[in-house]
């Protein structure tokens, strides 16, 4: 088997492999879409777009497992860098959350359950947005902490997490700062440069 084929196979088989090159596509297909002048095609990719992030949806719900064990890890995590230990735990504790509130809102989306399924889901924006920022801390300190040859990893993927940051950020429903003020187009393409960032981190 050729080695990239092999490569290919190898991320494709996980679960991030699998979530990051559906979430690339999704942020693909919407740019795509935005600029064709046909409507009648852009909506259709509109619609193929939207299938793909639902899949993402019921894919997480399979990472619950995950991140539960991510919780009990923490229990036995290093507390030698005190400061970083507790970023750890606001981070994990903040996807946890997010977890759970997201899978309430897709219950009530779809009707299981009677809840706001509109305001969960901007729950789940206030946390990843949360989460964003105290790794964004995180990477900071570490990039900081050491020299420029040793933290070229580090610098990438605070490249990406702050392009996540900037197109959520745009989409919160009020207005501060950036939010609101940014096109889709804008945020479909800072949302790719991070969604590219972390395809490329699962190689």
């Amino acid at each position: 088997m050729p080695v990239w084929l092999d490569r290919l196979v190898r991320v494709l088989s996980q679960y991030s492999g699998r979530d990051k090159s559906i979430r690339a596509l999704y942020f693909i297909v919407v740019l795509y879409a935005n600029r064709l002048k046909d409507q009648a095609k852009a909506q259709q990719l509109l619609a193929l777009a939207k299938q793909l992030s639902a899949a993402r949806l019921v894919f997480r719900q399979f990472n619950h497992a995950a991140m539960l064990n991510n919780v009990i890890q923490l229990t036995r995590a290093s507390r030698a860098d005190l400061i970083d230990f507790l970023l750890q735990v606001a981070v994990t504790s903040a996807y946890a959350v997010y977890g759970v509130v997201e899978l309430l809102a897709w219950l009530a989306d779809a009707r299981f359950i009677s809840l706001d399924a509109t305001r969960l889901f901007r729950y789940c924006l206030f946390l990843w947005l949360g989460a964003l920022m105290v790794t964004t801390l995180r990477l900071l300190r570490t990039i900081i902490s050491k020299s420029d040859t040793q933290c070229d990893d580090e610098k990438l993927l605070l490249i990406g997490q702050t392009s996540d940051f900037i197109s959520g950020f745009a989409s919160l429903p009020f207005n501060a700062l950036w939010a609101g003020r940014l096109s889709s187009t804008q945020r479909a393409i800072f949302s790719l440069i991070a969604s590219l960032i972390a395809l490329y981190k699962c190689f």
